[in-house]
């Protein structure tokens, strides 16, 4: 990411209020494109399905919720496997076999995704609901679009082109759009399914394209090797990423079975007054995720190239002085996107207390704002700990974060069953955050010998 981030930042320092305006809507596509066309486009199909009278609606909502929050528990880690290999291609300038790596993980997650949605549509959709069948087929179709959408979404940042990010999430937006309110009409919740579907399919496909146009295939010197390499070397990266994004998860998945009510005909269950503070809070992180790509990230890149290139032709004082500089730099962009991200929640905040006579003074919903707050301050420490390759101490924070938010809570819970919804998520980001953050500080501060005993083997 840190690619695109350097060239939206370029584009902001021109001072041109059109480019600049231009470079943060496509920052804003390039962290939080899936979900972008996950919220913005329901809100306009709600709107057309509320004049019509579509009586499937809650079947379409449970069907693209329960898709998109399987796929990033369940795949989590097959993406960060994806993109440490793509990743290094990408550093050795060999982007072509990167192409053919995506491919063949596009055709993996197809694969599992229709292994594991055939089942659970089986299970969650049953055979007495009218239009069964249909549905079952769009939940199946669906399920494995979001997941080759999470695959070619990381391959497509390698291309630095934000203007292309842009304009095919625009497109794929506005097709979804269309498309679910005609087949809505006709053929019910499952056509709604199928339409909307459609326009993340064309996402992919057109992310594909692109993506091969600019980076031709080319076969893999070791063959299927790397895949099973990768596996053993960074397992720990792995596993922090299925333990980092099912964790988000995982206290969704008990309010749904625990306090939820059941979407009529299936078996899908959703806990709506808890679901939407958590939508609607999970908004306010996105301008804290365009600063870290376009600023804290660009920064840090910088900074530990540096930091990197003076401990191959440097003295020890200045490796010492371009580490002080790196830890510096960490703690300042880290008060700097803490702080601006801040401004933004405490702005929602002050418009919900506004809205006060619609209901926004559940505590649910302050709880759920504090979470994402620390939700996206512990996805910014994770980074920083890949970036150093601090895996061990990536994988502890975030399986801190998920026993926190998943079974502690559960027993809390269960022990205590009057507590608020989100008071747990909230515990369990803040601590982890905290470790996390620890960890970074304490393992960078002695980062040159770690370097140089990963070296000597």
């Amino acid at each position: 990411m840190a690619g695109i981030g350097f060239q939206l930042r370029k584009i902001l320092g021109k001072g041109e209020i059109g480019s600049s305006v231009g470079a943060v809507v496509s920052g804003i596509f390039v962290v939080a494109g899936p979900w972008l066309v996950s919220i913005a486009s329901m809100v306009i199909m709600q709107s057309a399905f509320a004049r019509s009278g579509f009586t499937g609606n809650a079947q379409f909502q449970v069907s693209i919720v329960y898709c998109f929050a399987l796929s990033l528990s369940l795949f989590s880690g097959l993406h960060h496997h994806f993109t440490r290999m793509a990743a290094d291609l990408a550093w050795a300038d060999r982007q072509g076999e990167a192409t053919v790596w995506m491919l063949r993980f596009i055709i993996l997650v197809i694969v599992l995704s229709v292994s594991l949605a055939v089942p659970g549509s089986l299970y969650a959709i049953p055979t007495g609901y009218d239009g069964a069948i249909l549905l079952r087929v769009a939940f199946v179709s669906l399920f494995a679009i979001v997941n080759v959408l999470w695959i070619v979404m990381l391959f497509i940042s390698s291309l630095r082109d934000y203007r292309i990010v842009a304009v095919v999430f625009i497109a794929g937006m506005a097709i979804s759009v269309f498309a679910t309110i005609a087949l809505s009409a006709t053929y019910g919740s499952g056509g709604a399914v199928l339409g909307y579907a459609s326009g993340l399919l064309a996402i992919d496909i057109a992310f594909i394209f692109v993506g091969i146009a600019k980076f031709p295939p080319v076969k893999p010197a070791d063959g299927y090797k790397s895949f099973i390499v990768y596996a053993k070397k960074y397992w720990a990266l792995i596993l922090s990423g299925f333990f980092f994004y099912c964790g988000q998860w995982l206290h969704k998945f008990y309010f749904w079975v625990v306090r939820g009510s059941a979407v009529e005909g299936l078996r899908f269950r959703i806990y709506g007054d808890y679901d939407a503070a958590v939508y609607i809070t999970g908004l306010s992180i996105i301008p804290g995720l365009v600063y870290f790509i376009i600023m804290t990230e660009t920064h840090l890149y910088t900074d530990l190239r540096h930091f990197l290139f003076t401990l191959n032709h440097s003295s020890w004082k200045r490796i010492q002085k371009a580490k002080q500089r790196m830890i510096s730099g960490i703690r300042h962009e880290f008060w700097n996107q803490s702080v601006f991200q801040a401004v933004f929640s405490l702005g929602l905040a002050a418009i919900l207390l506004a809205l006060d006579g619609l209901g926004f003074h559940r505590p649910e919903l302050w709880f759920a704002l504090a979470a994402s707050y620390f939700q996206f301050t512990l996805l910014s420490i994770l980074v920083y700990l890949y970036y150093f390759e601090l895996y061990t101490a990536a994988l502890l924070t975030a399986f801190l974060y998920f026993m926190l938010n998943g079974i502690i809570a559960a027993i809390v819970y269960s022990f205590i069953p009057g507590l608020p919804a989100g008071l747990g998520h909230l515990v369990a980001g803040a601590t982890a955050s905290l470790l996390g953050y620890a960890l970074m500080i304490r393992s960078v501060n002695k980062l040159d010998r770690i370097v140089f005993m990963r070296a000597l083997g």
